[in-house]
């Protein structure tokens, strides 16, 4: 049986240990990354279940980089603390670039080349307070449609298609990619950690790589949605500086004009309201109250009309 084999890239001062795991036979090569943002840690838990465990690989290679921004997760930052940069908006990078620029620049050439999907794991950290969502990128690059494959099977309870691939992602080092998304601003959520890795090993069984399956097929419905990409800068923004105070959840469906939450003063007085301005579901919200004005606080997005409420089944 092929074994684990762990190595480390070096990075003047900093780096990255490498899970590699390849079945000798033609298949699949999938990377996972945890730690992206340090603050993520739900990912970093799940790729480190996935990597040195007995997958009776059959075909293909798995790859994983358990804490992708080493720096960034011991200081508990969303941003590496060299620069104060964010990893996941710097790809492909550069070789003698900022701090950041090096560690996706060595991501891309010494890890993705040749991938052929990855997986990205993401909880909304400490910023904000998403639903768990797998998403990927809907752009035309993935000819072989992995991308959606693994999406449906993972398990999640929204499935995020994304029309456009902005540039400096993670994503982009792959013609095929997904991320998750999960609840993570409070305390770190074992079962959310435990999720991702039931995901991730569902999508390797789905792609013909293991010898028998690890975990059961997800039986929970999945609801489509499609909207913007970026949950910093798309979702509803204030218009008052205040205190942001939810009058929604995550995962919530509304309707256009329901209350999302309110902005107000130190006494606790509304200064304005921030309502849905489409039909859809809650996808994002500020976790903190502190807000200034012009500073997003809600997200959305729609139903994706082409395709309907779906079972995270896969094919039979």
């Amino acid at each position: 049986m092929a074994e684990w084999v762990r190595t480390r890239v070096e990075l003047k001062g900093r780096g990255f240990d490498r899970w590699f795991l390849d079945s000798g036979r033609p298949g699949y090569r999938v990377v996972i990354f945890g730690g992206v943002h340090g603050d993520e840690t739900e990912g970093v838990i799940a790729a480190h279940r996935i990597a040195g465990t007995a997958l009776g690989l059959k075909a293909g290679s798995v790859t994983v980089v358990p804490i992708v921004n080493e720096e960034a997760y011991k200081a508990d930052s969303r941003l590496t603390p060299a620069d104060g940069a964010n990893l996941a908006r710097v790809f492909p990078g550069r070789k003698d670039g900022t701090p950041t620029e090096q560690i996706a620049y060595a991501l891309t050439s010494d890890v993705l080349l040749g991938c052929d999907l990855l997986i990205d794991l993401h909880t909304s950290g400490r910023t904000l307070d998403i639903p768990f969502t797998i998403g990927y990128i809907d752009d035309g690059r993935d000819r072989k449609g992995l991308s959606e494959r693994a999406a449906k099977v993972f398990g999640a309870d929204f499935i995020w298609r994304h029309p456009i691939r902005p540039p400096g992602r993670t994503l982009n080092g792959a013609d095929a990619a997904i991320y998750t998304e999960a609840p993570g601003a409070g305390p770190t959520g074992l079962d959310n950690a435990i999720a991702f890795s039931d995901g991730v090993l569902r999508v390797l069984d789905e792609l013909g790589m293991l010898e028998k399956p690890l975990v059961p097929r997800s039986s929970k419905p999945a609801q489509r949605i499609v909207g913007g990409n970026n949950v910093e800068l798309d979702p509803l923004a204030t218009r008052q500086d205040g205190l942001f105070i939810h009058r929604s959840k995550s995962g919530q469906k509304v309707k256009k004009g329901d209350l999302l939450g309110l902005v107000v003063n130190l006494k606790g007085e509304t200064l304005e309201e921030i309502r849905a301005d489409v039909d859809g579901w809650v996808v994002s919200l500020k976790y903190r109250p502190q807000v200034t004005k012009g500073e997003p606080v809600a997200g959305l997005a729609v139903a994706d009309d082409r395709y309907p409420m779906t079972r995270s089944l896969g094919p039979a």
